[in-house]
């Protein structure tokens, strides 16, 4: 099986099936009531338990908003990977993770929109790396173009 991949040729498509109905599902819940609480719901749990105090106090500064909504507008709530709508919920992504590059976190060329997908992509990706000998270093230095292109590979 060639490395990075989950499944061999055989299975690969049961893993798409099941993939697909899970999103489905998902997507469905999302449109709920029930559905949009249980998330809101999910995200203050992560903000109070998860997320350090000095993040989530960024993470709700109005500088902050402000710069998401002029990201999201500018990238016309547009994947700036696959290409898809980011309709229900503004995910702006650091292309240089905050806690890498602090002096970047409210520079307009260092945040994209991206969909859940993409950026859980590349959410796993930044923690492998980060994982390796310098780790931070070479997310420091790894650029829009390249995460297009891991990410795109991923997709697939």
């Amino acid at each position: 099986m060639p490395q990075g991949t989950s499944f061999c040729n055989k299975h690969k498509q049961a893993d798409l099936g099941r993939k697909q109905a899970y999103i489905k599902q998902r997507d469905k819940a999302k449109s709920t009531v029930k559905g949009k609480q249980l998330a809101a719901s999910h995200m203050a749990h992560y903000n109070h338990t998860a997320r350090d105090k000095e993040a989530n106090a960024f993470y709700h500064s109005v500088q902050w908003q402000h710069m998401r909504d002029y990201v999201y507008s500018r990238d016309l709530a547009t994947c700036q990977v696959c290409g898809n709508a980011v309709t229900d919920r503004k995910i702006v992504d650091h292309i240089h993770p905050v806690k890498i590059s602090p002096e970047k976190k409210l520079d307009k060329n260092n945040l994209w929109t991206v969909c859940y997908r993409c950026h859980n992509i590349k959410t796993q990706l930044e923690e492998s790396i980060k994982a390796t000998p310098n780790g931070d270093n070479k997310l420091k230095h790894i650029g829009r173009d390249w995460w297009q292109k891991a990410i795109k590979e991923r997709i697939k």
